[in-house]
């Protein structure tokens, strides 16, 4: 699957295979599939698109570049996904001024 994702620095198209697709859809990239053709399903596959959009989440990229026709061309590939848990990112900082604090 190739999605479209943005932070602050800018924009990056990435694929995504099935097992990334699951943490961001919520299922698997066939399911998804067969959800988009059906007649009458069209409001679920539009949902679960609705669902994931502005959804923050981790990406670790592996990033490679391939010359085609004498054009370099850069792939981004996500090799794992993880939605950005506030609280736990912040008692893991408060955690760590504390351990400063004490240290000195």
């Amino acid at each position: 699957m190739v999605v479209k994702v943005s932070d602050d620095s800018g924009e990056a198209i990435l694929s995504l295979f099935n097992e990334q697709a699951e943490r961001i859809f919520g299922c698997s990239a066939d399911e998804l599939d067969k959800l988009k053709p059906q007649e009458g399903e069209e409001k679920r596959f539009q949902h679960k698109m609705k669902d994931a959009i502005w959804v923050p989440n981790l990406f670790q990229i592996i990033v490679a570049q391939h010359e085609y026709k004498n054009e370099k061309r850069q792939w981004i590939t996500a090799r794992a996904v993880v939605q950005d848990d506030f609280e736990a990112e912040s008692r893991f900082l408060l955690d760590e001024i504390s351990k400063m604090k004490t240290s000195q």
